[in-house]
């Protein structure tokens, strides 16, 4: 019964600290993190893609030989 409430809470604080090293708005996605927990990590992970993908420019690659 204690186990939903700290899990939704541990994702929260996870998805902080993720906005954060990642360069997003980190309030604005763990508030969104409190409301809807862990159903909120793949919009989190797709948004963060796609603005690594933006910074990046649209025809260049990550590893180049």
């Amino acid at each position: 019964m204690l186990l939903v409430p700290v899990v939704w809470l541990v994702v929260a604080f996870g998805v902080y600290v993720a906005a954060l090293r990642s360069g997003m708005q980190a309030l604005q996605w763990a508030l969104a993190a409190l409301f809807t927990g862990p159903f909120l990590l793949p919009l989190f992970n797709s948004h963060k893609r796609l603005l690594l993908c933006k910074a990046r420019g649209k025809n260049s690659s990550l590893f180049r030989p």
